[in-house]
């Protein structure tokens, strides 16, 4: 029998306190909890179509009958709305009593049809016998507090990454040596998600990337019911999703024969990889990682072949802060980041490489969480 929780664990609190401080220096009341990564970072509740506030002094759920006992033998010390009808009602019902004045929300995770139902609910709410609208508190759109807070991973987050890495290692070397001519992307993916599951996995990651032949060189590619044949490289990118936490690794193997430009780009990205790797540590920037593995392939005279970022955070979800990439926002990396390092080449109708293993970035340095053999040698499958 499953026991509630009534007590918020301490590193839950510690992860309160973070967010609250934000809240202070935003002149904030509450911050809405609109994503399930946002809401499970702060509860441990996992459940979905429900949304939480974090105030002052507490965290309000908002959620339905379905997952009603869930919430409370995950989180039992939350202050529980159960709705009935529409979310937006519930939701302007739990933000009025409260009384608040000034309510934030992510604006890049949060719908114009939410915010706007919320509004139309809260205005109706307040509003007197005579039909005039009264005074409601005013919703304040925010960018990236709660992903900024989050990147930087507690002991008990790299602890679940480490075990979702472990799963998802485990997985792949269960179905490597069952890898036969005449299979189809599909069914190697099936076998995968299958093993992880099998192995205490909640679910993938994403879907997992199995591509044949010459759809290695499609970064993003979707398996479907192309054959693995000989003389070919075959691209595995999969991860799992062990209690809200992410991995993602990616390894090229190469089925028979080797042609001798696979060859050569393997060792480009392998060399580019581990020379991101070794770079990695406090203080380097996004920006600077990035053109480290970025160098080693321009050198090579492959560099319009490298077409994405060198990789990005990961935890409660797949893609989270920070971005290591050429453009955008450069930022300094800070122990307690876990990033991905991928860098890979793609030669349209040949093939490609990606090789990718999860980092941890410590005090010193960094730590290789993932341990999958990445050497040319051990990616060869007569």
């Amino acid at each position: 029998m499953s026991v509630a929780v009534t007590r918020a664990k301490s590193y839950l609190k510690t992860r309160h306190q973070a967010v609250r401080k934000a809240m202070k220096t935003l002149k904030l009341d509450a911050i809405l909890l609109t994503t399930s990564a946002d809401l499970g970072y702060l509860t441990g509740f996992n459940g979905d179509d429900s949304i939480g506030m974090i105030t002052e002094k507490d965290i309000h759920l908002v959620t339905d009958f379905r997952y009603k006992e869930q919430a409370e033998i995950e989180a039992g010390w939350l202050k529980m709305h159960m709705r009935e009808g529409k979310m937006s009602d519930a939701l302007a019902k739990a933000i009025l009593d409260t009384k608040l004045t000034r309510l934030g929300f992510e604006a890049n995770f949060t719908s114009f049809g939410q915010i706007h139902a919320l509004e139309r609910a809260m205005s109706d709410a307040v509003k007197d016998k005579n039909g005039k609208n009264g005074k409601t508190p005013e919703l304040v759109p925010l960018e990236d507090v709660m992903t900024n807070i989050r990147k930087v991973k507690d002991d008990q987050e790299i602890d679940l990454i480490r075990k979702s890495i472990s799963i998802a290692e485990e997985a792949y070397e269960a179905i490597r040596d069952e890898i036969k001519v005449g299979e189809t992307e599909n069914h190697l993916a099936g076998l995968l998600i299958m093993e992880m599951r099998s192995r205490g996995a909640t679910t993938h990651s994403f879907e997992p990337i199995i591509a044949a032949g010459a759809n290695s060189s499609l970064p993003h590619y979707r398996p479907g019911d192309v054959l693995v044949k000989r003389d070919q490289p075959l691209l595995f990118d999969w991860g799992a999703l062990h209690k809200g936490y992410c991995s993602d690794l990616t390894r090229t193997l190469m089925i028979g024969r080797v042609a001798p430009k696979m060859k050569e780009i393997y060792k480009i990205v392998l060399d580019a990889q581990l020379a991101a790797i070794n770079f990695l540590r406090p203080g380097v920037t996004t920006r600077q990682a990035d053109q480290v593995a970025r160098d080693v392939i321009d050198k090579a005279g492959y560099g319009k072949d490298f077409g994405h970022g060198l990789g990005h955070g990961i935890g409660r979800e797949i893609h989270e802060l920070p971005y290591m990439r050429k453009i955008g926002h450069e930022e300094e990396l800070r122990p307690g980041m876990v990033v991905t390092v991928e860098p890979g080449i793609y030669l349209p109708g040949e093939g490609g490489v990606r090789i990718e293993d999860d980092v941890l970035i410590t005090h010193s340095g960094c730590e290789v969480l993932t341990t999958l053999d990445k050497s040319f040698e051990g990616s060869h499958i007569e």
